[in-house]
């Protein structure tokens, strides 16, 4: 495997994570049962939004060129 293609897996494992994180953060988010701990989870949803989208902007520049 060359470099291109290992950097490639990363990022699409990287963009997957941070998908799964986003959607864990939200359920937590709606789980009323925890309410001291939803301000945690907003600002990790963030967070990890913040860093997806940097994932797909290099994704996007490129690897789909």
């Amino acid at each position: 495997m060359n470099k291109q293609t290992k950097f490639q897996i990363k990022l699409i494992a990287k963009k997957n994570a941070l998908e799964s994180m986003i959607e864990d953060a939200v359920s937590h988010i709606n789980d009323d049962r925890y309410p001291s701990t939803k301000e945690f989870f907003v600002t990790q949803k963030i967070k990890y939004e913040a860093q997806l989208d940097i994932v797909n902007q290099i994704i996007n520049d490129y690897l789909n060129n």
